[in-house]
């Protein structure tokens, strides 16, 4: 998938970018990357991540409340980034560009427990992320969105903004990264908790499903990417149900929740 071909809208100024630019050897740099996008778009909430090859992701910098830090990016980087459209879409793409969720979440994806959680719950609207790679599979991940439904900003004209800064910012954070002394070593932390979950009691295939499900995929998608028809899929659905003692997507999200809080606990 190729980032779609956007409108671009320069700016009444360049003011912003240029004192980020003054930055660029500074620690300060991150801080300013947010405050810029905060120059143009007063009311909108950023976060700066370092998705590194593999391991959870790193919050770099961010202009979120207590609150919302408490809320979002705590349970964020301990281990719902598995679930994040985003972080998958990078993992799968390793590519530089700017997206909004709904080019890159699954179909079903508003209608799963993760977004209800997540987004709807903590009233989280028009989010979008910027890819910045970095070499060697890592990037810098700059998502950011509104949390009032009714922000001054649409998203068109936020995103023809960007996309018009994009080349910029790109090249200022490459400059940043080379100059800069942040080593971000990997934490400790498996890849592959999302597969591991189910591991005890079922089949590959089964968990297959289980993850398309988390991840908030419809039963058309689920089939075309396991490459089986509906009937087989109703099928492994309900023998997952059944080994997993459950009744619903709902209770498939508690489970995956609570092995998250178990094995961080454990590790």
């Amino acid at each position: 998938m190729t980032p779609a071909v956007r409108d671009t809208r320069p700016p009444a100024s360049l003011a912003p970018v240029a004192r980020l630019a003054g930055q660029v050897r500074s620690p300060e740099f991150l801080e300013g990357l947010g405050k810029g996008l905060e120059a143009y778009f007063p009311d909108i909430s950023h976060v700066v991540f370092h998705f590194p090859c593999g391991g959870r992701p790193a919050v770099l910098a961010s202009n979120l409340s207590a609150e919302l830090d408490r809320r979002v990016l705590m349970p964020y980087v301990e281990r719902m980034y598995l679930l994040d459209p985003f972080y998958r879409h990078w993992q799968m793409v390793a590519r530089a560009g700017l997206w909004t969720l709904d080019e890159i979440a699954p179909a079903g994806f508003r209608n799963s427990d993760y977004f209800a959680t997540y987004y709807r719950d903590l009233g989280l609207y028009d989010e979008a992320a910027a890819f910045f790679p970095l070499g060697q599979g890592e990037c810098l991940s700059l998502s950011f969105g509104f949390y009032r439904r009714h922000h001054a900003t649409g998203q068109a004209e936020l995103m023809a903004t960007l996309a018009y800064l994009f080349p910029l910012l790109e090249a200022l954070i490459r400059q940043f990264w080379l100059a800069s002394s942040l080593h971000l070593p990997a934490p400790h932390e498996s890849p592959t908790l999302l597969e591991s979950f189910g591991q005890e009691c079922l089949s590959e295939r089964e968990r297959q499903v289980a993850w398309l499900i988390l991840r908030g995929h419809t039963g058309p998608e689920m089939a075309k990417e396991l490459g089986i028809t509906h009937g087989t899929l109703k099928n492994h659905r309900k023998r997952l149900y059944a080994k997993l003692n459950i009744g619903s997507q709902a209770e498939l999200f508690r489970q995956f929740m609570l092995f998250q809080h178990r094995e961080t606990r454990i590790g």
